[in-house]
């Protein structure tokens, strides 16, 4: 019997072990440390997918500690840890299981702190590092430049400040990448993502769009689960979805394609057809009255329109002002005197014009596509042997 009672006693100690290592393993813990922060509210927020809302709060020990436990909803999952009084904040990015361990100065916590015992928060640590070094050189630059403001030399400081600056924003580029590539399937990579240099993130999305296919195919199998891996996921798809249809309109305005027949108000508001202009060769131009490189296109198709129209050629003029008094006023002002019309956004994008601007198409007179975005200093040479 005693033999049997020991039994007894030692399976109940082990469940109650393996049930206290189970509660553990779902909960965070997180043991603080600040100085200059006696009697200071701190606030543990979490940055979901969705939005920032608050979890818990503590008031720092007169000895400087604090203490966290609660029960992540998601994990991996971001959380920020800000002061009430000192505008100071930390992103953490903590898992269930995990006993972190955080020390630091209040006062200029965003400049300076110390995480342990969680992987993804000291990968944020890291990433925090990289930006804070860099954005303290560029303080560096410009102070040197402002202490030279009777520097008989100013343009040459300026000169070689700007070189710096130049040299600093490649390498902190480079040093983003570096860090995405090591660790793609981590969640600290979608925050270098989104990074900022000041008030401009240091990578595009178009641009570096490989680097975002990377860190979205990498978290999407590891957590599938995951709200921000699934929302990067989306914008991938999205992306691509633009990018393919995108190419099949660009397939559509090809040489030996027949361009779309537009029927679009001119500046009378009147419709005016596409095929309504009998001449010989046409050219359709896309512009904006606002856009810089239009107004030097606009010139030369002055000049071309005067030696040629005789001759047989045509223009029809697509605007996508939005300020219509802005545009009808240019094209009296600069004696644009073919056809001028107004287009819609629908236009815009079916000519893909929205990042391509101003765009150049030449047609026969069957309005078949013969050069696609020509430069306008090769225009002349085009058009002479077709008239």
């Amino acid at each position: 019997m005693k033999k049997i009672f020991i039994l007894f006693i030692g399976v109940l100690l082990f469940t109650a072990c393996e049930n206290t290592d189970k509660q553990l393993s779902d909960k965070v813990i997180i043991n603080g440390f600040f100085t200059k922060s006696q009697g200071e509210w701190i606030f543990l927020s979490e940055l979901s997918a969705k939005s920032l809302s608050v979890i818990d709060s503590v008031k720092v020990g007169v000895d400087g500690n604090f203490h966290f436990e609660f029960t992540p909803t998601e994990s991996p999952e971001f959380y920020v840890l800000q002061s009430r009084h000192f505008n100071q904040a930390i992103t953490l990015l903590l898992e269930a299981g995990e006993v972190v361990s955080i020390e630091g100065d209040l006062p200029s916590l965003n400049d300076a702190y110390e995480v342990s015992n969680s992987v993804g928060s000291e990968r944020v640590h890291e990433l925090t590092q990289i930006i804070n070094s860099r954005m303290g050189k560029v303080s560096i630059y410009y102070q040197a430049y402002r202490d030279n403001p009777d520097s008989m030399d100013l343009n040459t400081l300026r000169v070689k400040t700007d070189s710096l600056l130049r040299v600093n924003q490649i390498d902190v580029y480079n040093e983003l990448q570096s860090f995405i590539k090591k660790e793609p399937a981590s969640l600290s990579s979608l925050i270098a993502l989104y990074s900022r240099f000041g008030r401009n993130t240091i990578l595009d999305f178009k641009y570096d769009s490989s680097l975002f296919i990377m860190v979205s195919d990498s978290l999407i199998r590891k957590y599938p689960n995951s709200l921000h891996a699934i929302k990067l996921h989306q914008k991938i798809l999205e992306f691509k979805n633009a990018d393919k249809l995108k190419a099949e309109r660009e397939e559509a305005l090809s040489i030996g394609k027949v361009f779309p027949n537009l029927i679009l108000n001119d500046i009378d508001n009147e419709p005016k057809e596409l095929t309504g202009c009998k001449s010989k060769v046409c050219i359709v131009m896309i512009w904006e009255s606002k856009n810089k490189e239009s107004w030097d296109v606009n010139a030369k198709l002055r000049e071309l329109y005067k030696k040629y129209q005789e001759k047989g050629l045509g223009i029809y003029e697509i605007s996508f002002d939005t300020d219509k008094l802005a545009w009808t006023n240019y094209c009296h002002m600069e004696k644009l005197v073919w056809t001028n019309v107004i287009g819609m956004p629908r236009h815009k994008k079916m000519l893909n014009a929205e990042e391509k601007m101003p765009r150049l198409f030449l047609l026969d007179i069957n309005k078949k596509i013969l050069a696609v975005d020509p430069k306008i200093d090769d225009l002349d040479a085009l058009i002479k042997p077709l008239l």
